[in-house]
Formats: structure tokens, C-alpha cells, sequence
């Protein structure tokens, strides 16, 4: 009987021990996928973005609404999201979860164009910053996130992109 009592608490341990790990690798598994979808949407938008008549001159000038909207595209479709503000001249973009994967997604564009001293080129750079919240896998961190318990997890994700061109 003793035996028993001692493999029953090993178990109910094990199972403690192994939950908070098995919710960090999904942690780290969601934020390399907001990585992912953050660097692909932004090589996607950044060709079709450039202004083709500055290029003659090897100048690396955007078109910010565009890029924001090929990249908005782009991010949708690599994380099955939908874009909810649509609106042209707003550099935060904002996301619903199409299947429910995910929360809601707040993303930030900031463009600085710049001339490059050495060269007497335009370059421009645009950060990107995703945030969302954390949505728990297992039922533990779940049920304690419905109680009220501040458990939350905030998933952030930073890019730089540099446009230039080189002839």
C-alpha cells in the first residue's frame, strides 16, 4: 500500500514539474513563429514597396502606405489572422485570431529615411514591433488565468529591416 501512495505522489509531481516546461517550449515555440511571420512579411513588403523612380538614383525611398499594406497582407496570411484597422495613414496595425490560436495582435511601424554620408544615398530603416498576450496550452495556467491570478505572458517580437540599394 505504501508503494502505491509513493507512485501516485511521484506521478501528481512529475506531472507538476513537467507542465511549466512543457509551456515554456510552446512559449518559445510561438515566439519564433511571430519572428517568422514579422521577417517574411516584411521581405514581402519591401520590394513592392520601394518607389521605382528613386531607384535610377540608388535611392532606397518607400512608399509607407504601401508597405503597411503589403505587409499587414502578408502577416494575415503567415499566422491565419485577420487585419481589423484598416485605416490608410495608421502605422499600428491590429489583428483578430482567425481560429482562435492566438490573442489579439498589436503591431507598430517606424520609418526613418536617412542619407547615408558615405555613399550620398537614401536608406531608409523600418522597425517593426509585435505584441500580443500569451494564450496558456495547459489547463493549469489556464484555470489560473480565469481565476483572476496575474499570469499573463506578453509575447514581443522586434525587427529591423534596412533598404538600401547597391548598384
Amino acid at each position: 500500500m505504501r508503494n502505491i501512495a509513493i507512485g501516485i505522489l511521484v506521478v501528481i509531481l512529475v506531472s507538476v514539474l513537467l507542465q511549466p516546461l512543457g509551456e515554456f517550449m510552446s512559449i518559445t515555440k510561438e515566439k519564433i513563429s511571430i519572428g517568422t511571420a514579422l521577417t517574411n512579411a516584411a521581405r514581402a513588403a519591401k520590394d513592392r514597396s520601394l518607389e521605382y523612380q528613386f531607384q535610377r538614383d540608388l535611392d532606397a525611398t518607400v512608399n509607407e502606405k504601401r508597405f503597411a499594406q503589403y505587409f499587414a497582407g502578408a502577416f494575415e496570411d503567415a499566422l491565419n489572422l485577420t487585419w481589423t484597422n484598416k485605416d490608410e495613414n495608421s502605422y499600428f496595425l491590429e489583428f483578430k485570431s482567425n481560429d482562435d490560436k492566438y490573442n489579439d495582435f498589436s503591431i507598430s511601424l517606424e520609418f526613418e529615411e536617412e542619407e547615408d554620408w558615405e555613399t550620398e544615398q537614401k536608406v531608409t530603416t523600418v522597425k517593426m514591433k509585435a505584441e500580443t498576450e500569451y494564450k496558456f496550452k495547459s489547463k493549469y495556467l489556464q484555470l489560473a488565468e480565469k481565476a483572476g491570478e496575474d499570469v499573463a505572458t506578453k509575447l514581443t517580437s522586434e525587427r529591423t529591416l534596412i533598404l538600401s540599394i547597391k548598384n
